[in-house]
């Protein structure tokens, strides 16, 4: 018998420990990743970072994630359903990229 995957979705914050945009961000993905888990559940999103520095480049490249800070969201399976490039953003833009993702799917 298979186990069944822990979260629907994975949302991932790729960053990198010399990034000043990245830590810039840091805030704001904690507070949106808060809010989504909060007021969608039924979504069942874990949230992750991916240091760049230190993690497999060649995945990064697979997905066309050239730089940081960038995010993306997975269904369980693995599917990439969104990478968001545009670097430091407000919570709202992060959050409204987050659940029209999963929307889409």
């Amino acid at each position: 018998m298979s186990e069944k995957p822990k979260f629907k979705y994975r949302i991932v914050f790729f960053k990198q420990p010399s990034c000043a945009a990245c830590e810039a961000m840091r805030p704001i993905w904690a507070q949106v990743a808060n809010e989504v888990s909060e007021e969608f559940p039924h979504y069942n999103a874990g949230f992750g970072e991916w240091d760049v520095t230190s993690d497999d480049w060649e995945f990064c490249d697979k997905i066309e994630c050239d730089g940081t800070p960038n995010f993306a969201i997975f269904n369980n399976e693995g599917t990439l359903l969104g990478l968001n490039t545009e670097g430091i953003m407000p919570a709202g833009q992060l959050k409204t990229f987050i659940l029209e993702a999963i929307k889409n799917e």
